[in-house]
């Protein structure tokens, strides 16, 4: 837990690619271990707690290439970079399809400037 700790405390979130590691831990390989045992329901109570805690977004509800998709969108309005190509696509394909987005996708879309279309 306190990889997680320590990578969300330096990106801002548990989006870790699955060959991520933190300090030689593969944390991108627990998490994606972490997430099967969640929607398993065998994932502990404390475990559960202490990940929503850290990144309430760490198991989303959405498909999780969405998720990581998200956070690049995010890192580059953040640092005022311009989208490249396929991420300016990405924008452009969540603005025409708003409606049949989760609401909470909806929500953080907005935060980096996105609006339904």
């Amino acid at each position: 837990m306190a990889h997680a700790r320590a990578w969300a405390e330096e990106t801002g979130s548990l989006c870790v690619p699955k060959s991520g590691h933190h300090e030689g831990f593969p944390l991108g390989v627990w998490l994606i271990q972490q997430r099967r045992k969640a929607g398993q329901r065998r994932l502990s109570p404390a475990t559960l707690h202490a990940l929503d805690t850290i990144d309430p977004w760490w198991n989303p509800p959405w498909p999780y290439h969405w998720h990581r998709t998200y956070h690049q969108a995010r890192e580059h309005h953040h640092t005022g970079q311009p989208n490249p190509p396929a991420l300016q696509q990405w924008a452009d394909i969540q603005r025409t399809r708003w409606d049949i987005l989760h609401p909470q996708q909806q929500h953080l879309l907005t935060t980096i400037g996105i609006q339904p279309g």
